[in-house]
């Protein structure tokens, strides 16, 4: 089986269609709960018209905070639970459409005045099965606490999900966590603003190219109540190959739908076939002499083995030599 020209398959692959549909909006900057009701309103609507427009759906993807929006100000007026009515309402939702979700809110912490950037995957019954809380929050802005550890669940057809959000993806070793944890397709919601337009994109391509994997990213898009920034939109849906299958407005509301194929990459990861970065990462080297039909593993990569060492600092610990 060939995918375009990049990836070749040997044998016969059978696997699930997993149709997904990107609800990208701007969400007000809310500094009181009936502005996250506002919020709430407006994706509530979102799904019900995907649900209409692409009967079928699987899972639906909302932007990063997607009920609370970035106020400059007065955002600690709006921070929620995962057991607040309007998480309640979206989990409802789902199990009404029969529809999964992926939500990223804010939310408060144990920790006194602190709250972490949380996304949340909603299955078809309308239960909360995975949390993720953003690993890498944007500094100097975002104040959240970082999370720490990038898991994945299982998802509908056959899909294993990885979750990270906006800035995360700005650092590769994030997408690489995810897929080596097993995700086939990461989800990425965003509060991407402008004049950002051309790393959005390079960062979505590179993750899906180097981690061999679907990536679905929704940003936020407009200039919303409450905000100073404005978010150019452009939600996409990529490929393993890099390439973007659909796309959305710039600036505008609108939706995204494509329809993914998670076995696919689960093939890919296995076969020792030309162009497939996955294998040959846990297989360097298969094809020589010495390693043949093995390779070597990744244990020589120091970045993923961690380090005293301060990044910049100039001293390399390689016993002894420089």
């Amino acid at each position: 089986m060939d995918r375009g020209n990049v990836f070749s398959l040997n044998g016969k692959i059978e696997t699930e269609c997993l149709s997904v549909v990107g609800a990208q909006y701007a969400p007000i900057g809310a500094v009181s709960m009936t502005d996250v009701d506002r919020n709430l309103n407006t994706l509530l609507n979102f799904m019900d018209r995907a649900s209409g427009a692409f009967p079928g759906t699987d899972l639906i993807v909302a932007p990063e905070a997607c009920l609370q929006g970035f106020p400059q100000s007065g955002w600690e007026n709006a921070l929620l639970t995962l057991e607040a009515q309007q998480v309640k309402a979206l989990c409802e939702k789902c199990a009404e459409l029969e529809m999964w979700g992926v939500f990223a809110f804010l939310l408060k912490s144990e920790l006194p005045g602190a709250f972490t950037n949380t996304a949340v995957l909603v299955d078809d019954k309308g239960k909360i099965r995975h949390t993720y809380d953003k690993m890498n929050p944007w500094i100097p802005f975002e104040t959240s606490l970082p999370g720490e550890s990038c898991t994945v669940c299982d998802g509908p057809k056959g899909a294993k999900i990885g979750l990270i959000i906006c800035a995360d993806g700005d650092y590769p070793e994030i997408w690489r966590e995810a897929a080596v944890n097993g995700a086939n397709v990461i989800i990425r919601p965003t509060h991407y603003m402008d004049p950002w337009q051309n790393a959005w994109e390079i960062t979505n391509k590179a993750g899906a190219y180097f981690n061999q994997v679907y990536v679905v990213a929704v940003n936020a898009s407009g200039t919303a109540e409450n905000e100073n920034y404005s978010c150019f939109g452009r939600s996409m849906i990529l490929g393993p190959d890099g390439n973007i299958i659909c796309e959305g407005g710039n600036g505008v509301p609108s939706m995204i739908k494509a329809n993914l194929y998670p076995g696919i990459i689960d093939a890919m990861r296995k076969q020792a076939v030309h162009s497939a970065p996955m294998y040959s990462y846990d297989h360097r080297g298969a094809s020589s002499r010495k390693y043949a039909g093995t390779g070597r593993g990744t244990e020589d990569y120091r970045s993923y083995a961690g380090t005293d060492q301060e990044v910049g600092s100039g001293q390399i610990d390689t016993k002894g030599e420089q």
